[in-house]
């Protein structure tokens, strides 16, 4: 790691249910999160994302919508083929799924969790890339959450760089960071009448 998004139709989804570096670092965020509050950006040890920590970049928010990159996995460097550090989140996208980025980082700036399935652009040089974004908040020393983990699976070849992602679709509800996970809940028991005495 270096340091300091109109069809006619709705888009399919790639399946990517099962991305392990989103997964992981989901993961590892919800495990910092106490009494379902916001994880601290100081909390953060790279040494716990493991095989993750290329796909990890970690911003900070300029704007309720724009996120400035701080530090940035060379596996997401990759895709612009240069030290990404400075640069805004939505460098890495272009036409709709660049108002698409941005209106996902807005809910991060209010303490919500973002998950999108992207889509590269195609063309010569430039063959299927689809991708899995994670966009989850962090807390700053106020408490207020002003930073972003970001976690970036991709799939497929990047081909040539600079390399955007043209579509950006949620995946799922946005889930605020404040809310509790579920808890789980007990069996239920009966009592079976007619057993020994």
């Amino acid at each position: 790691m270096t340091d300091n998004v109109k069809t006619p139709s709705a888009p399919v989804l790639p399946d990517m249910t099962g991305s392990d570096m989103v997964s992981q670092v989901t993961q590892y965020w919800d495990g910092l999160r106490c009494n379902g509050g916001i994880p601290a950006r100081k909390d953060i040890d790279a040494r716990a994302l493991g095989a993750a920590l290329p796909h990890v970049f970690l911003a900070e928010m300029v704007t309720p919508r724009v996120a400035r990159l701080r530090v940035c996995g060379h596996r997401v460097e990759d895709l612009m083929g240069m030290d990404m550090r400075g640069m805004p989140l939505t460098t890495l996208f272009a036409g709709d799924a660049r108002a698409e980025v941005m209106s996902a980082v807005g809910q991060v700036a209010r303490g919500v969790r973002v998950t999108l399935a992207l889509q590269g652009e195609t063309g010569f040089g430039l063959p299927r890339m689809d991708a899995r974004l994670a966009l989850l908040p962090l807390a700053d020393a106020a408490g207020q959450p002003t930073r972003v983990l970001g976690v970036l699976d991709v799939s497929g070849q990047i081909g040539r760089s600079p390399r955007r992602f043209v579509r950006a679709t949620p995946l799922a509800l946005p889930v605020a960071a404040d809310a509790a996970p579920p808890a789980r809940r007990a069996p239920v028991l009966r009592v079976i009448n007619g057993g020994r005495a």
